[in-house]
């Protein structure tokens, strides 16, 4: 397990961002008509490892949890003094669920939740979940472009909520804080509401990076 390297707060209690990353082998399964397997796979390599960037420059942000099960993020994440951790359970809430358990007990007041599919997301936006969450007890959500998915997610404090990644989980993690007496507030950016999940994701994504190429 690595020792994180990001600024610590002067606060004993700490804010870890978690990066959940599937086996590589079967990254992004639903681009697989747009691109092959190792094709996919370095697509996400490429996000991981500008998520740690990202995360870096967030001094608020005591360091970056990654949770797999594949060897090769698990290194490259100790490569970038990242904290690791060997998925227990297979899938995302699980995975989630264990790593918030480990930022409990290392006196985390909260946890970011970031998947590495979103290509765009920035220091500014991590910046501005923290600000959001003024209270002891609330959730910070940045929902996905459709309103539907959960694109980021800060809980406060890491057990705030059990995690419900899947269909329809913007809804389902806020009726939860809801009824759990959690103060929610909801975080819009188009560089948080992006992903790539489908083949039309990555067209746009490619577009968008044409046009950044084209006006430099």
């Amino acid at each position: 397990m690595g020792n994180s390297a990001f600024v610590p707060q002067s606060s004993s209690f700490k804010t870890y961002a978690i990066l959940p990353v599937k086996p590589l082998a079967r990254a992004k399964s639903r681009l697989a008509r747009a691109l092959k397997a190792p094709t996919r796979a370095a697509l996400v390599r490429s996000i991981f490892s500008r998520t740690l960037d990202v995360i870096a420059q967030v001094p608020r942000i005591d360091g970056a949890i990654v949770v797999s099960r594949d060897l090769t993020i698990l290194e490259l994440a100790r490569q970038r003094n990242a904290i690791t951790l060997m998925e227990s359970d297979s899938g995302l809430n699980p995975a989630l669920t264990q790593a918030a358990h480990w930022a409990a007990q290392h006196l985390a007041r909260s946890v970011i939740v970031i998947p590495v599919d979103l290509p765009l997301i920035t220091a500014a936006d991590l910046d501005a979940l923290l600000d959001r969450a003024a209270e002891e007890r609330c959730l910070v959500i940045a929902p996905d472009r459709h309103e539907d998915g959960t694109n980021v997610l800060l809980a406060r404090p890491p057990d705030a909520v059990h995690f419900a990644y899947g269909a329809a989980s913007f809804n389902a993690h806020r009726t939860q804080a809801i009824a759990h007496g959690l103060i929610v507030h909801e975080y819009r950016s188009p560089t948080t509401a992006f992903d790539i999940d489908v083949p039309d994701d990555l067209a746009w994504y490619r577009a968008v990076l044409d046009a950044q190429v084209f006006s430099e």
